[in-house]
Order: C-alpha cells, then sequence, then structure tokens
C-alpha cells in the first residue's frame, strides 16, 4: 500500500505545481492528464494522492507537513501548552502571537502555499469529472476530492478569517479557487468568510451524495463529511450568549446522523488509555483520520518528552493550566506521562498522544482529524446553545462517564462551561483549542509564563487571534488584502 500511495501522489504531483507551470509545460502536462483521467481506475488513482498531501505529503520547511502545522497552530494559539523554547522561531512566533508574515519566521508561508497546493491538486481531479458521469469509482473520487477541498479550505478559513459571528458577510476570508483552469494571471481577491463556509457545506454535502464506498476511516466517507458538517455548523453557531437556532440544529442533525449509524463507539477503559499507542485502522472511535502506518511525522518532536538521551525534543509540554483541570481519578491522565529522560527534571509532563513508538524521534501515531468523541460534545454544545438541557447534559455525561467522572447536574451558563471544559480535556493537542474559546466571543487567558512569554489574555475580537497572509503572496497577488495586527 505504501507504494501505491506513493506512486498516486507523485502521478497527481506532476499534473500540475501551479498554473504558471502548467501553462509553460502545457503540451506535456495535456498529454499526462488525458492518461491520468482517462480510465476509472485513474481517477481513483488520484483521489488516493490526495490523502498523504493532508497529512505529511506536501512537504515544508524543517520537515513539518501539513498535519504537523494545523495541529500545531492551533495549540499555539491556546493555553494547553507552554514554551520552554526560547525563540524567535516559526514555533515562538505563532506562540506569542506575533503571526509574522514573513516565510523565514513563521508557519504562514508554508501553510498558505501548501493548502493551496492541495486545492489545486483536489480542483484538477474535480474539473475533469464530466457534468453527466454515471460511473460509480470515478463519482467516488469525485465525493473524496470534494471532501479534502472543503477539509483544506476549513482550515484555512479558521486560521486566516474571522470568527464566524464577526460579521462573516462581509468579514475577509481566503481567496477561492474552485477550478485549476484559471490562467496565470488569475489575482483572487478573498472571499467573504460567508462564502467560504457556504463552499464548505456545499462541498461536503454534494460529497455525501456521491460517495458509494465503504473504506476504512483513513479515507474520506459520508459519515466523515456528516461529523464535519457538525463541526463547521458549531462554527457557524454563534456564543452562547448570541447563538444562532438555525446553525446549532444543524449540528444536532449532522451529529445524530454519525451517532445513530452505529459505525463508531467510544473506547472504553484500558483502550482509551492505549488509544494513542495505535493505528487508526481498526480504531472505531475514529472517524476520519490521518494514517501514518506507512510514514511518519514531525509533531512529536514539540509535544512529546524527548524519546532519546541528548535529544532536544519537547519544547512544548502541557501547561499548569491544563494539567490542573484533570483530576487524578480522570482516564484522561494516562495520555499525559512523566519525563524519564536522564538530563531533564523527572516532573516535566509531556502528551503521550504522539508517541506511537516510544523510541523512535518521529511519531508513527495517527493525526486523529475527526472522532467520535468531538461529534458528542458538538452536539452538546450546540444543544446547550438551543436551550435542550437535558439532550446537552446526556451528550456531556457520556464523555464525562468514558473518563471514569461522576455525572453532573448543571443548567445554563455552567453547563455551558462544563462542556467547554470537556472540550479542552478531551480534544487537547488535536487541533481544537485555540479556535473554541474565539468562536465563541470568549478571550484565550494565559495565567502562566513561558521561556518567551509572560502571561497574557486576547480577547476573541484581537486581530492577533488570526495569522497573517505570507508576504510574498501579498506582493504576487495586489488583490489580496493583509490582516492587520
Amino acid at each position: 500500500m505504501k507504494r501505491t500511495i506513493i506512486i498516486a501522489a507523485v502521478s497527481l504531483i506532476s499534473l500540475s505545481a501551479c498554473n504558471k507551470q502548467l501553462d509553460e509545460l502545457r503540451p506535456h502536462n495535456v498529454t499526462n492528464e488525458a492518461a491520468q483521467f482517462s480510465t476509472p481506475d485513474g481517477f481513483a488513482q488520484a483521489a488516493l494522492g490526495l490523502y498523504p498531501m493532508i497529512t505529511t505529503g506536501v512537504s515544508m520547511t524543517n520537515s513539518f507537513g501539513y498535519g504537523d502545522i494545523t495541529m500545531f497552530l492551533s495549540e499555539a494559539h491556546s493555553n494547553n501548552i507552554h514554551s520552554l523554547d526560547l525563540g524567535p522561531n516559526f514555533y515562538t512566533d505563532a506562540f506569542n502571537y506575533i503571526n509574522s508574515p514573513d516565510k523565514d519566521h513563521s508557519w504562514t508561508y508554508n501553510l498558505w502555499r501548501g493548502s493551496y497546493f492541495i486545492i489545486l491538486h483536489a480542483n484538477k481531479l474535480l474539473d475533469n469529472v464530466v457534468k453527466d458521469e454515471q460511473r460509480p469509482v470515478v463519482l467516488q473520487a469525485k465525493a473524496e476530492a470534494l471532501f479534502v477541498r472543503a477539509f483544506v479550505y476549513f482550515n484555512l478559513v479558521r486560521f486566516y478569517a474571522k470568527p464566524y459571528y464577526q460579521d462573516a458577510a462581509t468579514s475577509p476570508g481566503v481567496m477561492l479557487i474552485t477550478t485549476a483552469t484559471n490562467g496565470i494571471d488569475y489575482k483572487p481577491a478573498r472571499s467573504s468568510t460567508k462564502a467560504i463556509y457556504e463552499q464548505v457545506i456545499a462541498d461536503l454535502e454534494t460529497s455525501i451524495s456521491l460517495f458509494n464506498q465503504e473504506k476504512s476511516n483513513s479515507f474520506a466517507g459520508k459519515q466523515a463529511a456528516a461529523a464535519l458538517l457538525s463541526r463547521v455548523y458549531l462554527y457557524m453557531g454563534g456564543t452562547f450568549q448570541q447563538p444562532d437556532a438555525a446553525f446549532n440544529q444543524k449540528v444536532v442533525s449532522y451529529a445524530d446522523q454519525v451517532i445513530n449509524s452505529n459505525k463508531y463507539a467510544l473506547l472504553q477503559n484500558d483502550a482509551y488509555r492505549a488509544y494513542y499507542n495505535s493505528s487508526n485502522v481498526a480504531n472505531k472511535e475514529d472517524i476520519f483520520a490521518g494514517n501514518m502506518d506507512f510514514g511518519s511525522a514531525s509533531i512529536s518532536q514539540q509535544y512529546a518528552y524527548p524519546p532519546q538521551i541528548n535529544y532536544t525534543g519537547g519544547y512544548y509540554r502541557p501547561s499548569s493550566d491544563l494539567l490542573l483541570r484533570i483530576t487524578k481519578t480522570d482516564l484522561r491522565t494516562s495520555h499525559y506521562k512523566v519525563n524519564v529522560t536522564p538530563g531533564f527534571p523527572n516532573d516535566s509532563i509531556a502528551t503521550a498522544k504522539y508517541m506511537y513508538l516510544y523510541n523512535a524521534i518521529f511519531s508513527k501515531s495517527p493525526f486523529r482529524y475527526i472522532r467520535l468523541a468531538e461529534v458528542y460534545l458538538n452536539r452538546a454544545e450546540a444543544n446547550a446553545k438551543l436551550g435542550k438541557k437535558e439532550a446537552a447534559l446526556a451528550d456531556l455525561n457520556i464523555i464525562r462517564n468514558r473518563a471514569e467522572l461522576a455525572s453532573v447536574d448543571l443548567s445554563g451558563q455552567a453547563l455551558f462551561d462544563e462542556i467547554l471544559l470537556q472540550r479542552r480535556i478531551e480534544l487537547a493537542f488535536e487541533g481544537h483549542a485555540g479556535f473554541d474559546y474565539f468562536r465563541n466571543g470568549l478571550p484565550m487567558v494565559r495565567n502562566y509564563s513561558s521561556a518567551s512569554s509572560g502571561a497574557m489574555t486576547i480577547p476573541a475580537t484581537s486581530p492577533k487571534i488570526l495569522l497573517r497572509i505570507p508576504q510574498e503572496e501579498i506582493i504576487l497577488n495586489p488583490n489580496l488584502t493583509q490582516n492587520e495586527q
């Protein structure tokens, strides 16, 4: 399978790196493109090639791939981690809310360019699907490409656009490009945040109607699309004080579809303790994951304690603020380990979520992009905003009880606060923390100091919550407006 994935990725990458290269090499690329999409198998191989791109297949500076960067940047804007890194560098830039647009000082260049690289390849596949296509294999490939495009666009709008409740109709989002046939002079402005969300929803809803194969959770599918839609609508659902009932009801509907499918189950007891030391393929809780069985990621170098003597990794450790909220009886304490590496403090605690192979520098743990626990918490939050206390409590207590915590009976603000706390603990280091505060209009409060920064409070209305567009992109495309800070 490793060889198949690599061939598929290389085959698709060979079609185009950017529009300019397409124009310069058009006779050669037209031939390759015609051959690639001349058979259903060619479409299937092209779709397969998209998955390595959203894990580690898109080359990034310092070996960081797409999954590494998206997971890290979310946590970097949170209060789940503290830094041992003095910087300045790519890592402290986001952690300290500097958000430089310079590619030599931040991850923004890699994230922006890498994202549009993936979108280009999804668009290339979609452009080659004829309007009245009926072949199941081709329709499946189209569905997978739509899912991946939606997934990447949603991440882009989370990082570069204001939360949806902050006037999404007029607030600038990102470039919306849905075809690979634009000329080399195509320089789009930023579409509105609302327009990006609408495209993401349209892609996911269309994909659901096209999926016709049941694959493992390493691949997109109907339930993965529904689960992602529950997350997208949650981001549109407003704050607890000013919720949007229609969008929150959508969260509930799509979460119901996933949960009631009975395709997934929350891991229990020892299986949950060992959750992050296993592959996603046979895991019943994972809905969509970036499979690392045939590769490795670099994220453990930042989050995990040094797996080898004299190896200087693990610069970002769980914050005291996070750890103090995980009680001793909480089963999730097993997802954090005391450092026992010679030369490092014995009381230094690190997450074990990316340590799959203990003696390896690079992580073999999957990027768990969507899992069932999140869907329960999505539904709980939406029901709390809808004023449906009992439904919200039921889902909240499912998550608490799985962690071996007692059920609670809360209402109003206290119920909402507990749901957000359980999101923070349950989904820590999985790409949510930096967004859950801001989309709810809440400040990100760090009540502790790190090596390169002191305590800080970042309001949800601060421009610092956004990454800035790479300066190189602004120069090349004068129609792009910058996120000023």
